[in-house]
């Protein structure tokens, strides 16, 4: 009888995965739910730790795989894994563990960065000979080289999910190599989209304001984990930015309403209003809003709100200005460049102008509304369906 609920991401446990994962109505149905938190393996150990206190109860900590083995181990035969970690040449150790224990794991295709139109055919070219010279570093081959035979025979001993939770309308390859014909193949709403459209109370007063999608840009996790270096310092990011937004303000007329990004701790390093855990709710409110190539803008297509996207000649430095490029080319939108360009009143007018078609388009590729459930809900279904084979 399945009793454990355990979820595993690749970066930290915080509010947007507790509401995105249904943790309470999981908990309301009597499971105990937890997240196992292996960030150090998955990802990297200079990560911090952004859970927030209140939530901490809800993590187990795991530091070793020698440790994360003998927990699966332990917990085998009234437990279930849920996990949106992919079955990579170096994530290949994860799938081996799981498929060694035999705990059974379902699979959450509901979390990826959305499928983009290229804006500059020649940069992206650029790019790939650039990561390929990087894929033929010597100590990169040395590595992959090891990691290659553990992807290779973990794919050999691999104990196939039990379910697989999907939102675009073809499953990727790369998530089939984790089925087999006895794998229920669900397809759901992506979480954004069960998010959206909950009800929930208005938070701002105000009736005229603009949103600015926080992308956490010079201390995000991946750039850390990743040690990328951007180019530039926060110092001159929030510099930056502050001042445009103020300009844009004036501009516009509109109040400027930052939406924090799920892992950003600390303080406030903005000149407006921050509010965390509240993207889609202070979206669905707003006049417009405003974004580098953050992945909240799906609240944006969702709820018909005018778009526009922000560059600078600081953010072009580094690669964080193609993806802006390219996610503002998707939505038919040409960015803004904060360096050279200002808001005034004519200009704000077409910022109001929505293409319905690259909204439907978004949706429809990345978004994929349809009748299901949500995620706790089919997570409960395919338990008992456990419990029905075992009994």
């Amino acid at each position: 009888m399945i009793k454990n609920i355990y979820f595993i991401h690749r970066f930290h446990f915080n509010k947007s995965y507790y509401e995105n994962d249904d943790f309470q109505e999981l908990k309301n149905n009597g499971y105990r739910v937890k997240y196992i938190d292996i960030v150090g393996l998955l990802k990297s150990s200079k990560l911090e730790d952004t859970c927030p206190e209140d939530l901490k109860k809800d993590v187990i900590y795991i530091n070793t795989k020698k440790e994360f083995k003998q927990f699966l181990s332990d917990n085998k035969h009234n437990s279930v894994l849920a996990t949106c970690v992919g079955l990579q040449i170096n994530s290949a150790w994860f799938y081996r563990i799981i498929s060694q224990s035999k705990i059974p794991y379902i699979f959450l295709d509901v979390n990826f960065f959305p499928q983009l139109k290229s804006s500059n055919r020649i940069k992206n070219v650029s790019t790939k000979v650039k990561r390929l010279f990087e894929k033929t570093a010597p100590n990169y081959l040395f590595l992959k080289g090891i990691r290659s035979i553990d992807y290779y025979y973990t794919k050999f001993i691999l104990r196939p999910s039990v379910a697989i939770l999907y939102v675009k309308s073809s499953i990727r390859k790369r998530v089939l190599k984790l089925a087999n014909k006895d794998t229920k193949l669900i397809k759901t709403n992506s979480n954004d989209w069960n998010t959206a459209n909950k009800n929930v109370l208005k938070i701002v007063d105000s009736d005229n304001y603009l949103v600015f999608i926080d992308q956490y840009v010079p201390y995000h996790p991946d750039f850390v984990a990743r040690n990328i270096d951007l180019k530039f310092t926060a110092e001159e990011y929030y510099n930056e930015i502050n001042s445009n937004l103020e300009n844009v303000s004036k501009g516009t007329g509109l109040e400027v309403i930052i939406a924090a990004h799920p892992r950003r701790m600390g303080a406030n390093d903005y000149n407006f209003p921050l509010f965390y855990n509240e993207t889609s709710n202070l979206i669905k409110h707003s006049k417009l809003v405003l974004a580098h190539y953050s992945t909240a803008v799906n609240f944006a297509a969702i709820h018909n709100i005018p778009l526009q996207f922000l560059t600078s000649n600081l953010l072009q430095r580094s690669y964080i200005g193609r993806n802006i490029e390219d996610m503002a080319f998707t939505f038919n939108k040409k960015p803004i460049n904060l360096s050279s360009e200002q808001f005034n009143n004519e200009n704000f007018q077409n910022l109001l102008n929505i293409d319905n078609l690259a909204y439907s388009e978004y949706i429809e590729k990345n978004l994929a509304p349809s009748d299901s459930s949500q995620t706790g809900e089919i997570i409960i279904e395919v338990i008992e369906l456990l419990d029905f084979r075992e009994n």
